[in-house]
C-alpha cells in the first residue's frame, strides 16, 4: 500500500510560516469545538437515560441525585469556558507566548544583553 504525501510549495518567508501557524491554531480551535459540541450531546444523551435507570432502580437519595445533576450540568460549563479561552487564543492576530507577557523593560534589558554579547564576540573575532 502506498501514501501520497501532498507537499506544499515551500515559500521562504515568514509571513507564508505564520499564516500557516495561524490557520493550524484556527484549525485546533474547530477541531476542540467539534468534540464539545459531541461529547456534550452524548452526555446529555446519557444523562437522561442514567437519571432515568437511576429512579427506577429505586435510588432517592436526594444527594446523590443533585451530585449527578450538578456534575452533568458543570462538565459543560467549564469545559465551554476553556473552549472560550481557546477560541480568544486561536483567533487573536498575535498568537499567544510567554514574550508578549513580558513588561518593556525586562525586554528593552534582553536585548541590551544581547548586543552586548554580540559585540563582544565581534571584537574578539576582529584581534584574531
Amino acid at each position: 500500500m502506498n501514501f501520497k504525501i501532498k507537499r506544499m510549495k515551500t515559500y521562504p518567508s515568514e509571513k507564508f510560516a505564520k499564516a500557516k501557524r495561524r490557520v493550524d491554531r484556527i484549525k485546533d480551535f474547530y477541531g476542540h469545538l467539534s468534540v464539545y459540541v459531541v461529547a456534550n450531546v452524548l452526555l446529555f444523551v446519557f444523562k437522561g437515560y442514567a437519571f432515568n435507570y437511576i429512579i427506577s432502580q429505586g435510588i432517592e437519595d436526594q444527594g446523590f441525585l443533585d451530585w449527578f445533576m450538578l456534575n452533568i450540568v458543570l462538565t459543560p460549563i467549564i469545559w465551554g469556558l476553556g473552549l472560550i479561552i481557546h477560541g480568544f487564543l486561536a483567533f487573536r492576530p498575535v498568537p499567544f507566548s510567554i514574550k508578549n507577557l513580558k513588561p518593556k523593560f525586562i525586554k528593552d534589558w534582553e536585548e541590551r544583553q544581547i548586543q552586548k554579547y554580540l559585540n563582544a564576540e565581534d571584537d574578539s573575532k576582529k584581534e584574531l
